[in-house]
């Protein structure tokens, strides 16, 4: 009868080094994730602020981009006319937000008006359903458009001007843009 001795078979070294692979990427995986920079904290905006992103509503929101819009096309027509339109003229040619159609009534149903400012014109909308959406103010100047929205039904001091709409309780919409924007 003959004997023969069979080992087993010898793993240890290979599961060692698979174990030794595996510490080294978790390791060099803790290092790259602890030594990446955090992203910078976003500044608070200032108190008479709104983000256009964040602080409006859906309603609030169509509105911005529409007077955004229309504030380029305001001031096509003062360059041509020498004057500026009035929203009556405005709604006659179904420029939004002025036209008087559904879709304004869903948005707040505002009111529109023309008033001076010390630097250009301003158009108010004071809303009649403040719950959808908040009065505003479109005010243009040699530099742009500027957009204001407060929650009320309720006109701005006049004349329209920065110092006065913020201690009346106005906010300025801006549109900001962080690292969440891109993702």
């Amino acid at each position: 009868m003959h004997h023969q001795i069979v080992r087993r078979a010898g793993a240890e070294r290979e599961t060692l080094w698979v174990l030794l692979a595996a510490g080294a990427i978790l390791v060099s995986a803790t290092l790259a994730v602890g030594l990446r920079a955090a992203p910078d904290a976003e500044a608070p905006l200032a108190a008479h602020l709104i983000d256009s992103r964040t602080g409006l509503t859906a309603a609030e929101q169509g509105l911005y981009a529409d007077l955004k819009a229309a504030g380029e096309e305001i001031a096509a027509l003062r360059t041509a006319e020498g004057r500026a339109p009035t929203p009556a003229e405005l709604a006659t040619e179904a420029l939004p937000p002025f036209a008087a159609d559904p879709s304004a009534a869903a948005r707040g149903g505002h009111a529109w008006i023309l008033a001076e400012t010390g630097h250009g014109i301003a158009y108010v909308g004071i809303s009649a359903a403040p719950e959808l959406a908040g009065s505003l103010v479109l005010r243009l100047d040699g530099h742009g458009a500027e957009i204001w929205l407060k929650r009320a039904a309720e006109a701005p001091p006049a004349p329209p001007e920065d110092a006065a709409l913020s201690a009346a309780g106005w906010k300025r919409i801006v549109s900001t843009f962080t690292a969440g924007v891109t993702r």
